[in-house]
This record gives C-alpha cells, sequence and structure tokens, in this order.
C-alpha cells in the first residue's frame, strides 16, 4: 500500500550536514573558519497547550522547533527558532489528535515500528545511529523527538487507510482527460520539477497559509535545502520525496502552475503561487525534449509441472517423459494439476515460477508460452534439470497507453487521499477542545 501522507521516513536530509557539505544554508550564514554557533541548552518549561485534556509541554515545543532547524539546514537562532515554533506547535497539536483518534480506532503502533522507520531514516541519510546522534546533540535535541513525530505518522497513516482505502473514486473520465492532455503536448520541452504546497482548506488557513509559503520561500533563497522544507513542510503527496514530481509536460498541471512553469528558468523557483489546494513553489531543476515513450511490457504469471531428469539421462528416457507430460496437457486447466496425475509421473512437482516480463524468459520458454490461453499449459521445455511443463496463470499487456493510464490514475488517487487525509485532520481540530498557552 502506498503511503499518502507526509511520512518522516524520508522527511529529513542529514547526510549533507553530517558531511559538512558548504552549501548549506548555515554554511552561508556563518563566517569562513567558524563552526555556527551551538544552540542554548533547551530551557523553556511548562504548557505549551491543552489538546482534548492530553498537554503538550514547552520543552516538546523547544525540542521540535531545533529538530525542524537542524533537518532543514536552518542554523539555530533566536529568530529563527521563534519563526518555526508556530509550525512546531501545531504539528504537536496535530500529533496529539492523530494519536488520541488512532487509540479512539483502536490502531496501536509498536516499539518495534517506530525502530524499524527510525533505521530507515538512517539509511535513506546513510548516516550511522553514531553520526545522527551527534547531529542531535549539537542541535541541542535527542531521537526521542523524531520517534515520537515517526510514531504519530505512522498511527495516522493506518488511520487514513483504514477510513478510505477502497472509497476512492477516480473516475475513468478524469483519467482520460488527463492522459489527453499529456499526449497533446507529447514532443514539447518537459520540466522536471519540485513542489512545495501549503494547504488551505478554508478561507480562514488563507492568510496564515500564504505567510507560512513567503516563509519558506524566503528561506530556500536563503540557502535552506528546497527538499528538506518539501519533506517537512509540504502537504501535497511528494511530500515524502522531497517535493519531487518528475518530469512533467506543458498542461499536466493546473493552468496556474503551468503558467509559471512556463516562465521559469532552471535552477529556479517560483515565488508562492495560489492554485487549486493551496499555495505552491515550485522548483526547476532541469529541462528536455520529450522522452521516446517506454517500449511495451507483457507481464506472465507462470507455474509449472516439473519433473527431474539429469543431463546425462538417455535419450530414450527423455523421449518418454516428454511423451507422458504431452499427454497430461489436456488435464491441466485453470492454474492446477490433479493429484492422479503429479502421482503419475516420477518425482514430479508443480509450483510457482512467479510474474516475469516475458521478455526476460530464455526463449525456449517464451516459444512454450506463445499463443496460449490463460489456464493453459505449454513445452515442455529441457534443462539441464529435467523437464518443465509451464502453465499460464496470467498475462498482462502493459501498452504504452495503459502504463500512462495506471500513472495517471496512482497520481489522481494520491492526490485525493491526500486531500481527505487533511480534511479528517481539520474536522477533528473543529471538535477537538484545543487550548494554546
Amino acid at each position: 500500500m502506498r503511503l499518502f501522507v507526509l511520512t518522516a521516513v524520508y522527511s529529513l536530509a542529514l547526510a549533507l550536514l553530517v558531511t559538512g557539505t558548504t552549501d548549506s544554508a548555515a554554511a552561508q550564514a556563518t563566517p569562513r573558519g567558524q563552526a555556527p554557533a551551538a544552540p542554548p541548552p533547551a530551557t523553556e518549561v511548562g504548557i505549551a497547550a491543552v489538546v482534548n485534556d492530553e498537554m503538550v509541554s514547552a520543552f516538546d515545543v523547544e525540542q521540535r522547533v531545533r529538530l525542524l532547524l537542524v533537518t532543514t539546514g536552518v542554523p539555530y537562532s533566536p529568530e529563527a527558532a521563534r519563526a518555526a515554533r508556530l509550525t512546531a506547535l501545531r504539528s504537536l497539536v496535530d500529533e496529539a489528535l492523530e494519536l488520541q483518534e488512532a487509540r479512539k480506532q483502536g490502531v496501536t503502533i509498536t516499539e518495534e515500528q517506530v525502530e524499524q522507520s527510525f533505521q530507515q531514516v538512517l539509511q535513506s541519510n546513510k548516516v550511522t545511529l553514531e553520526q545522527f546522534d551527534q547531529l542531535m546533540k549539537q542541535a541541542g535535541t535527542s531521537a526521542t523527538t523524531l520517534k515520537r513525530q515517526l510514531r504519530a505518522e505512522l498511527a495516522w497513516n493506518q488511520v487514513v487507510s483504514r477510513r478510505y482505502q477502497g472509497r476512492l473514486s477516480v473516475g475513468a473520465e478524469q483519467i482520460q482527460a488527463a492522459v489527453d492532455r499529456i499526449k497533446a503536448n507529447a514532443g514539447r520541452p518537459e520540466s522536471l520539477v519540485s513542489e512545495l504546497m501549503v494547504a488551505v482548506d478554508n478561507p480562514e488557513q488563507e492568510g496564515p497559509a500564504r505567510a507560512l509559503a513567503q516563509q519558506l520561500f524566503d528561506q530556500i533563497r536563503g540557502g535552506a535545502r528546497f527538499s528538506a522544507l518539501a519533506r517537512q513542510y509540504s502537504q501535497a503527496p511528494s511530500a515524502a520525496n522531497g517535493g519531487d514530481i518528475g518530469w512533467i509536460l506543458p498542461g499536466q498541471l493546473s493552468s496556474e502552475l503551468d503558467d509559471t512553469l512556463g516562465q521559469m528558468q532552471v535552477n529556479s523557483i517560483s515565488p508562492p503561487v495560489r492554485a487549486p489546494g493551496g499555495w505552491y513553489i515550485l522548483g526547476i531543476r532541469d529541462r528536455r525534449q520529450t522522452q521516446p515513450p517506454p517500449p511495451e511490457v507483457v507481464l506472465v504469471e507462470l507455474k509449472q509441472l516439473f519433473v527431474p531428469a539429469n543431463i546425462s539421462a538417455d535419450a530414450a528416457t527423455i523421449d518418454q517423459l516428454t511423451a507422458q507430460l504431452n499427454d497430461v496437457k489436456s488435464s491441466i486447466s485453470g492454474c492446477s494439476v490433479p493429484r492422479n496425475v503429479l502421482d503419475s509421473l516420477p518425482d514430479a512437482t508443480f509450483g510457482d515460477v512467479g510474474r516475469l516480463n516475458i521478455k526476460d524468459l530464455p526463449v525456449e520458454y517464451r516459444n512454450a508460452i506463445d499463443g496460449l490461453k490463460v489456464g493453459e499449459a505449454g513445452g515442455p521445455v529441457r534443462s539441464t534439470d529435467g523437464l518443465h511443463l509451464l502453465v499460464l496463470c496470467g498475462r498482462d499487456d502493459q501498452t504504452q497507453n495503459a502504463m500512462m493510464r495506471d500513472a495517471v490514475q496512482r497520481s489522481l488517487e494520491d492526490q485525493q487521499m491526500a486531500m481527505l487525509a487533511r480534511r479528517y485532520l481539520r474536522d477533528l481540530r473543529r471538535t477537538a477542545t484545543i487550548e494554546v498557552r
């Protein structure tokens, strides 16, 4: 199942920080030869918010601020901490609501699941636990802060999945319209695009969303990494990929975003743009002429009836086994072999070959299944180990049009699921008792 909510498994960009690369915001803001000033020890005490009688401490907010700053490459300063505090507080309030809803729905996340996600963070960023702990120590926070975020995101994914999986409604006309737009622009230059989206789900969010988008735009211009900010702040499905939405043709996005892309140069970012769903910041990393369509792919699902016969077996034995296998072909239907057929063949076994691209099969296997209907058997094929009677259990012709439709449908479903998740959380906020102190 695809993840459709921002996931912290991909929300850190630590490798550059660990290796000390000089193009980070911290390097740009610090005089040559000097290390960035270490943040002061966390001293915040008290209660920052109460969410349905559940406390969010000021210390938790301070720790989340430091995590936000270090993962987005913004050096710690009192001004940067104040700017990040509202985002940190809102995130913690939302996570409290998500965990409360998870408990209500009977969703539990184990320590093993959290630890697995944490290890994926380290692996994704190619850092060791020792490097990570050192980085967190320098930032004045710890792995506990990240693991809290991971737990909430894992729980929320399960809650949203249970609620909406199987209830998405992406119509055939909607898919076809998107495919037609892509085809109409075939041959025109396409752009490698990243996005960062601050959602607007109701009129009250318009002003704060625009202000946050402008703040993030200013941080990117100041040296913060686009991908890290997108992972932490973006509410688009692409957040898990650092905002990367791949190669985009003209007409593939909304008209507002399409017009903006048309005016941009490679290696540039756009100021915040209002488009359906919220405020967007776009980045173009490259441009190229449209690539030729991918080759058609035919996927086949195969099972086999195998009779062992050593490579040194004489011709008479092979001929006899071949004749026996040819005789039982008509007994095979619907990808199953009757027990009496197996018992009639010496040491015969029946099992899966797998789901494979037909072009990856040896030529003798391709010839054996050529022209078969699903459920029919072909062969036998001689190998060094024995004789194989192949059963075609499924065939999927992945034409260019079919692959394009599948990709469009997945994209539209991801967008719809992300929108439903935001609305779900919005409704939880509306009915919750939230006191910010």
